[in-house]
């Protein structure tokens, strides 16, 4: 029933992405948000919808109707600097450590992400459709939080979210961390959106989604929703209305979360004792020895997950002074270790300037309205604001997880910087 009400939905969305190049595009990056395959078991379950409509949206868009729209967009640095980080992706990946064979499987999804990632200045020019691409993020993880959060409560509470498989969130870590991202963008819609239903709509979807976190049972996604919560109180021009949304969330995970989780959470104190995360410091002192001897390239994509990699590095001399002879490979289990040991030095050098970037467009953003005294753009430092928490998450939560080439990411540093520019052009009277 699923697959038939999926091909008949791809009867009308088709036509509509061959009629609007940013439909295509809107699509292309549902398809790949959402991970409809999840939710299908039958003859739909192989098509491969987001490369149909990637390939309706660069076609229309370069060789399509509408010629007027392939003319070059405004690229900021921080554009060149995504392309300057995959341009390192493609290197590392050609000097990868060999022999490795996880490289490849890798390197296809990050090309795949960040097609979608480097079209965005060339879709995305207003205000209209930055909120339109925020709209499909929220849709698509969103539709996630609601199903998994009403499965929750269903439960009673006994659910367990242990990921999306064939997917960027493969586990329940992953997963929460994703979950966290989303929620500041579900609440930027639901203190923006002028109909009181839709509005209505995404605080509910905003408390599945904290009911979702929950049922990942993950304690990196407990901390990132702390820490976002308290950002948010801060960050926020509505503090009355952050407050209350924490306030809620706070109440919410009290009155239904299970003994199991608050069990879970509580052993962060405890987790030098613990052998889970024993693991990742493991991992973190192989992925800290692999990029110090190879700080240019690293050691390529998921390096550390070959045995004998893991063999070659795991009795250098490390900060992290632990017995690894109790240890297996593993994944990173940390960004910021993950893009080390596959891209070296030079990779997380670029990645922590992504995201420094991101923050300094943000507060660019708010400097030049503030300055400007331009309160009809004051739409702007609230998309800014939930971007950039959405983003804090990210870096909060991928302390703990392999996830730095997770496209949502990138789409959001680039929507910043689009951003930034649609307000110098505000402010400059080119547009209206």
């Amino acid at each position: 029933m699923r697959d038939m009400v999926m091909f008949l939905a791809m009867l009308v969305m088709v036509p509509m992405a061959i009629m609007n190049g940013f439909v295509a595009f809107l699509f292309w990056g549902y398809t790949t948000v959402l991970t409809p395959t999840h939710y299908l078991f039958g003859f739909m379950q192989g098509v491969r919808f987001n490369l149909i409509f990637a390939a309706i949206a660069l076609g229309l868009l370069f060789w399509g109707r509408g010629k007027e729209k392939v003319k070059k967009p405004e690229l900021a640095g921080t554009y060149w600097l995504l392309v300057a980080f995959l341009i390192h992706a493609n290197l590392s990946a050609a000097f990868s450590l060999s022999p490795n064979p996880m490289v490849m499987d890798t390197y296809e999804k990050i090309m795949k992400g960040f097609a979608f990632v480097l079209a965005v200045p060339f879709f995305v020019k207003d205000r209209m459709g930055i909120h339109a691409v925020l709209a499909m993020i929220a849709l698509g993880l969103g539709l996630h939080g609601v199903v998994e959060g009403l499965k929750f409560i269903v439960s009673g509470g006994s659910h367990q979210m242990s990921g999306i498989p064939d997917s960027s969130l493969t586990d329940n870590n992953l997963f929460a961390v994703a979950m966290v991202m989303v929620l500041p963008i579900i609440l930027y819609f639901s203190t923006t959106l002028s109909n009181k239903y839709a509005k209505k709509l995404s605080l509910i979807a905003f408390l599945l989604t904290i009911l979702t976190v929950i049922a990942t049972n993950s304690r990196g996604g407990f901390l990132a929703l702390a820490v976002l919560g308290v950002w948010y109180f801060f960050m926020s021009r509505r503090k009355g209305v952050a407050f209350l949304a924490i306030l809620v969330g706070v109440v919410l995970v009290l009155a239904v979360a299970p003994d199991s989780w608050f069990d879970r959470i509580s052993s962060i104190e405890t987790a030098n004792e613990d052998n889970s995360f024993m693991n990742r410091v493991a991992a973190w002192r192989v992925s800290l020895a692999i990029g110090l001897d190879n700080p240019i390239f690293g050691g390529g994509f998921s390096a550390i997950q070959n045995y004998w990699i893991w063999d070659t590095y795991k009795a250098t001399t490390s900060i992290f002074n632990i017995d690894m002879n109790l240890y297996s490979p593993k994944a990173a289990h940390s960004i910021y270790f993950q893009v080390l040991g596959d891209m070296g030095v030079v990779g997380l050098f670029l990645l922590l300037s992504l995201l420094a970037t991101a923050n300094s467009n943000r507060k660019a953003i708010r400097r030049k309205i503030k300055n400007s005294k331009r309160q009809d753009l004051v739409w702007a430092i609230d998309m800014a604001d939930a971007m950039f928490l959405s983003l804090l998450a990210y870096m909060v939560g991928g302390a703990g997880v392999s996830l730095t080439y997770y496209e949502i990411v990138y789409i959001l540093i680039c929507l910043l910087s689009v951003l930034n520019l649609l307000v110098d052009k505000h402010i400059k009277g080119q547009l209206d």
